[in-house]
Formats: C-alpha cells, sequence, structure tokens
C-alpha cells in the first residue's frame, strides 16, 4: 500500500515538473522608448573610437617611415641611435595597428547590438507603410555600415604587407648596419614610401566615410 502511494506522489511530482518544464518561456521584457537612443549613442561612440583608433595606426606607421627614412638615408650621423628608435617605433606601430584592428572588432559586435534593436522597434510598428518606411531606412543604414567596415578593414589589411617590409628591412640592416648596406635598400624604400603613400589615402577616405556616416546618425548636429 505504501508502495502503491509512494509511487502515485513519484508520478505527481514527474508529471507537475513536465508541466512546469513544458511552460512556454516568458516574453521578453518590452523596449522602453529610450533604449534606442541609447544604443545608437553607443553606436555612434565606438565609430569614433574606430576611427580614432585608425588614424592614430596610421599617424604611427607615418612615424615609423619618417624613422626608416632617417636611417637608411646618407644623412644618418649615428645609425646604431637611428636603428634603436627605428625599433621603438616599429613596436609602436605593432601596437597601434593591433589596437586598431581590435576597435574594428568591436564596432561589429556593437552594430549588431544596435541594429538588432532597430529592428525590433520596427516589428512593432502597426502602421504598414511607415513599418516599411522604417525596414527601408534600416537595409540602407546597415549597408552603408557594411561598407565602412569593409573599407575599415582593408585598411589595415594595407598596412601589413608594409610592417612585414618593414620588419625585412629592419633584420637586414641589424645584421650589416653601415651605409653601404643602407644605401643598398634605396630601391626597397622607394617602394615601401611609395606603398605608404597609397595607404594613408586610403586610410584617410575610410576615416572620412566612417565619420560621415556615424555623424548621420546624431540626433544633436554641431558635435
Amino acid at each position: 500500500m505504501r508502495t502503491a502511494k509512494t509511487a502515485g506522489v513519484l508520478m505527481s511530482l514527474v508529471f507537475t515538473g513536465s508541466i512546469a518544464t513544458a511552460q512556454p518561456p516568458a516574453a521578453p521584457e518590452p523596449r522602453g522608448e529610450t533604449q534606442g537612443i541609447k544604443e545608437t549613442e553607443k553606436f555612434i561612440k565606438q565609430g569614433g573610437e574606430v576611427s580614432h583608433a585608425v588614424g592614430v595606426a596610421k599617424q604611427q606607421v607615418q612615424n615609423t617611415l619618417a624613422s626608416y627614412n632617417a636611417l637608411v638615408s646618407a644623412s644618418s650621423k649615428n645609425m646604431k641611435k637611428d636603428y634603436g628608435k627605428l625599433l621603438k617605433e616599429m613596436k609602436e606601430m605593432d601596437e597601434k595597428t593591433a589596437a586598431a584592428r581590435t576597435e574594428i572588432g568591436d564596432m561589429e559586435a556593437v552594430g549588431k547590438t544596435y541594429f538588432a534593436g532597430r529592428e525590433t522597434t520596427i516589428a512593432g510598428i502597426s502602421d504598414p507603410k511607415l513599418k516599411a518606411t522604417a525596414q527601408q531606412r534600416l537595409a540602407a543604414s546597415q549597408k552603408q555600415h557594411a561598407d565602412v567596415l569593409a573599407s575599415m578593414r582593408s585598411t589595415g589589411e594595407a598596412l601589413e604587407p608594409i610592417r612585414k617590409e618593414l620588419d625585412d628591412q629592419i633584420k637586414f640592416l641589424g645584421s650589416d648596419l653601415n651605409p653601404s648596406a643602407a644605401a643598398s635598400l634605396a630601391p626597397n624604400a622607394k617602394k615601401l614610401n611609395d606603398q605608404g603613400n597609397t595607404v594613408f589615402a586610403k586610410a584617410d577616405e575610410a576615416i572620412n566615410n566612417a565619420n560621415t556616416y556615424f555623424n548621420g546618425l546624431r540626433s544633436e548636429t554641431g558635435k
């Protein structure tokens, strides 16, 4: 008798637990009226940080090339000192370009949150015509953002060949640091500087496009 009663209690618990487990998940909390504004502000802030990081990386590459040029040119009076400066600038360049890549990745993550929030808000619009307009604007903004992101990444990728070439030439000079060795790098130096000028122009264009895009999202002008 006790066994039957115990079994009945266990079945009751299992059955009750099954019902509890089968309950539908709680509906997500409705988005606040200002949540979209906060997400937009965070998105814009991240965009500004990316532009800044890419600009800093570009400037550091320019500084590194300037140190390199000073070393391989005939004007260097103390090659050992100039070589040490170049090593320092190279280290700074690696750090600044890595920081820019991190910021670009963060911009992509923040963008996903921003666009997902807009999609959720638009889904709650009841007027079909107004909803369609909102969806069209969202799609256009997503495309612009994708273009900005691709441009920033392309700039970062274009810096890598310069970094590798500089690294090779630094190693070359490290094993043969004298005026004749530096003079032998003249053709390489011209090619490296030409590459740099192309990448710098590309970086400026990417930064300008990013600034135009993110400034267009601001609710206040003149910032």
